[in-house]
């Protein structure tokens, strides 16, 4: 069932972009289905997941070539709710070998001081790890360096994710091995010196694969292979300079470095269905509604205009 209406939605949430496209309005119905769809999961299986303990060590136990390790960071305004992203995670059709939960330790006093939801997780196979606080840069910058020859999936905390996501993202990278993967992306075009907020969502005619033209969403669901960003991704002075609250934009320039190109699954995704509640204090506000996304991105171009070849951007 939990599969059977994410189909659904995203069908009406294409729909819904169907609708946008030609400057009309989503619909009375359309919208209603939607809002009892995220209520359904936000309620109903939020409740399943409280009543139906899942089992212990339910990570992939046979030994792969590359690993699959699933990376995320959460912070004090979503920790009592992080459990749920976690629970759709440990429910994957295709299991990870591992799942990495990165909190600062200025934040919290230790593993005592989590909800004890998300500390019983540790059972079926959470890793909780302390660090530095570097914001949502922490969702990679640990991993990465830790495990560097294994497939790293990025996540948000505030998410149910899809079932078939590893899956799906899983075929998509054995396709396009040296590619990162990504659910969904935005389109940065030709024009790298074009900033965040001029950038368009795919149409839903078009598809992205082995793409240079894209923005990395990882909260989406997003794969990256070894070696696929620039040695600069871990030089944290540089990334708490120029981009300390950005995470996405960061590792989309640090893969431009790199030469590494991005595929898409879809053309057009609309992104999980969100936990209620969990946008009160996301960095959405300062990135996007408060134009740091733009500060931000020219003083990528400005400080490596070198490597990328451009001129300094006013």
């Amino acid at each position: 069932m939990y599969g059977l209406i994410y189909r659904i939605y995203f069908i009406l949430k294409r729909k819904q972009k169907k609708k946008k496209e030609k400057n009309k309005e989503t619909g009375f119905i359309i919208q209603k289905l939607l809002d009892r769809i995220e209520w359904y999961y936000n309620i109903l299986i939020k409740e399943k997941y409280e009543k139906c303990s899942i089992p212990e060590n339910i990570l992939e136990k046979k030994e792969r070539k590359e690993r699959i390790i699933i990376s995320l960071t959460s912070y004090p305004k979503r920790i009592g709710d992080v459990w749920i992203t976690i629970e759709t995670l440990l429910r994957q059709t295709v299991k990870p070998d591992m799942i990495i939960l990165w909190l600062a330790d200025t934040q919290f006093n230790g593993i005592e001081s989590l909800p004890k939801k998300l500390i019983d997780l540790q059972k079926s196979g959470l890793t909780i790890r302390f660090c530095k606080d570097l914001k949502s840069h922490k969702k990679y910058f640990y991993t990465m360096q830790e495990y560097p020859e294994d497939l790293i999936i990025l996540v948000d905390d505030d998410m149910f994710y899809p079932y078939d996501m590893i899956e799906k993202l899983l075929k998509l990278h054995y396709e396009y091995p040296q590619d990162i993967c990504t659910m969904t992306a935005q389109v940065i075009g030709d024009d790298i010196t074009v900033v965040p907020s001029k950038w368009k969502n795919p149409d839903l005619s078009q598809k992205y694969q082995h793409s240079t033209k894209l923005q990395i969403f990882t909260g989406s669901g997003s794969l990256y292979p070894p070696n696929s960003l620039n040695a600069q991704a871990f030089n944290e002075e540089v990334m708490k300079e120029l981009c300390p609250y950005a995470d996405d934009l960061w590792l989309t320039f640090m893969a431009k470095l790199n030469g590494t190109k991005v595929t898409t699954q879809y053309p057009w995704r609309a992104f999980p269905i969100t936990i209620y509640g969990s946008g009160i204090g996301s960095l959405y506000y300062i990135n996007a509604e408060e134009g740091q996304n733009d500060v931000q991105w020219k003083a990528l171009l400005n400080y490596f205009k070198v490597q990328l070849g451009e001129v300094e951007y006013e």
